[in-house]
């Protein structure tokens, strides 16, 4: 079982790293934000696989962490 588990964890490894290589992308972005009430930010940084720091647009000092699955693209009809 220990060469398994190795086989697993290098898989999930490289999963994860595919994940943050996607989501490196939207570094530069204009979101939405659809948690506290709504706010359109800009992506600064990709913590991990799932998170990410958004500068509010209003007070681009103001930097929150952020779930990808609070984040909604800022694409046609959005703004």
């Amino acid at each position: 079982t220990g060469r398994l588990w190795q086989l697993w964890r290098i898989k999930m490894q490289k999963a994860t790293q595919e994940a943050i290589s996607y989501n490196l992308k939207m570094v530069g972005s204009e979101v939405l934000v659809v948690k506290n009430g709504g706010w359109r930010g800009k992506v600064e940084r990709v913590i991990n696989e799932e998170y990410f720091e958004i500068s509010k647009l209003e007070n681009p000092l103001e930097i929150e962490v952020v779930s990808m699955y609070d984040i909604r693209s800022m694409g046609y009809g959005t703004q």
